[in-house]
């Protein structure tokens, strides 16, 4: 039985991507557990800031890797690997490109992230060299997913968050602190660069086959805009925590949000396997709701387990998780929950509404942004005032995207 599952291409994709992802999250969740502990509250307030800032970061890398997939799958079926080559060659010098014109814009914002976030400039600085990597793994390794190397794909993932995690943790160990965390954090995505780059090494043999691109990422916009707007209300509590409050308690909510942040990347499974059932239905004038209301259903079950363990064990779980210097946050992390229990379930609403094409005009969704940055500049005069005005803008992004695509529904 398992032998006849594996023998299908999709079931062994699926298998391999589900296992090396889940230990890639979890190895990143470790990163965050031992660098709290290690650092403190306060240093570890800093850290979560600028985590929040890659996270923002990292914004082009999906919309990116869907392009150089869906474009290397299609050489891929007819043998063109020569294209292949040029695609992944073009992308990758027109991305560096890129990352170094954001990269001088980030320069001269960094002036200012410094003075708002009350971070060393040189720390912020130093972070932004992500941004060469969030533009060039992802062609690397859509072009890896492109072809059906899943387990090459899954593989470089998991050296990437195992290294970062080792020479993060060593850096500190050596007293080198923050610093010591964004030293081993870039270490290992370079890692994970390189060794993308190793398992795509058979196309170096191969004669490039120039061809057209056009219009390549002008397809990618909606994505591109979704993902932005999910991702900057997911992070920017955390940032404006650090404007708002002491280092000390900024941190120690870090902590409460990024438990909160659990519960996102433990649903964003169910979206991933939901699109291209959806998109294909749509593409075939076939009725789709169904599938949609039978993956937000799992994504309320899924939530509504862990929120039963946030509202009775908050202690247990913050103890274990993350240590005594914690605690104080207990009885907030049911708020946290429900929270990205909402933009879990608002996320997959837009996923629905790109994979069937009615989010026709994305841009609405800055509105909500605006409302969640006015709630936080009006409620923050405690903790628990500053994450019900969080709780609040999840609910309303979540009310204004459901009744958007249920009108085009």
């Amino acid at each position: 039985m398992f032998k006849k599952i594996l023998s299908n291409d999709l079931n062994k994709g699926i298998i391999i991507l589900f296992i090396t992802i889940n230990i890639f999250n979890f190895l990143n969740f470790v990163f965050h557990f031992s660098t709290a502990r290690l650092l403190g509250p306060a240093d570890y307030g800093v850290l979560a800031v600028l985590m929040a800032i890659v996270n923002i970061y990292g914004v082009p890398a999906e919309a990116i890797q869907n392009m150089i997939t869906k474009y290397s799958s299609k050489f891929n079926s007819k043998k063109e690997y020569g294209k292949i080559k040029f695609l992944m060659g073009k992308s990758l010098r027109k991305s560096l490109r890129i990352a170094s014109y954001v990269f001088i814009f980030l320069f001269i914002l960094t002036f200012f992230l410094s003075w708002f976030l009350k971070i060393s400039f040189w720390l912020i600085l130093f972070t932004n060299l992500i941004i060469f990597f969030s533009f060039s793994i992802p062609t690397i390794r859509g072009v890896l997913q492109g072809r059906k190397k899943f387990l090459q794909l899954g593989m470089s993932m998991v050296i990437e968050s195992g290294l970062k995690l080792f020479f993060a943790l060593s850096f500190i160990v050596f007293g080198f602190k923050v610093f010591g965390a964004i030293g081993g954090m870039l270490m290992g995505i370079f890692a994970g660069l390189i060794f993308s780059l190793y398992f795509n090494k058979d196309l170096l043999n191969k004669k490039e086959e120039e061809t057209s691109f056009n219009g390549i990422y002008l397809r990618s916009v909606k994505y591109f805009v979704v993902t932005f707007v999910v991702l900057l209300f997911f992070s920017l509590d955390i940032i404006f925590a650090r404007k708002f409050f002491s280092a000390e308690i900024a941190g120690q909510y870090a902590v409460l949000s990024m438990l909160g942040k659990m519960i996102y990347f433990s649903t964003l499974a169910v979206g991933k396997t939901m699109f291209p059932l959806t998109s294909e239905k749509s593409g075939n004038g076939k009725e789709s709701f169904k599938l949609f209301k039978k993956s937000l259903g799992i994504i309320i079950v899924l939530c509504a387990i862990v929120l039963i363990f946030y509202a009775f064990f908050p202690e247990m779980i913050i103890k274990i998780l993350y240590g005594k210097q914690y605690l104080s946050m207990a009885n907030f992390l049911i708020f946290s929950g429900i929270s990205l229990t909402f933009l879990s379930l608002t996320n997959l609403i837009l996923i629905y509404g790109l994979s069937t094409n009615r989010l026709k005009n994305p841009y609405y969704l800055f509105i909500f942004l605006a409302i969640e940055i006015l709630l936080f500049y009006l409620f923050h005069s405690t903790i628990l005032e500053y994450i019900l005005a969080f709780m609040v803008s999840n609910i309303i992004i979540f009310i204004g995207s459901f009744l958007f695509i249920k009108k085009h529904e």
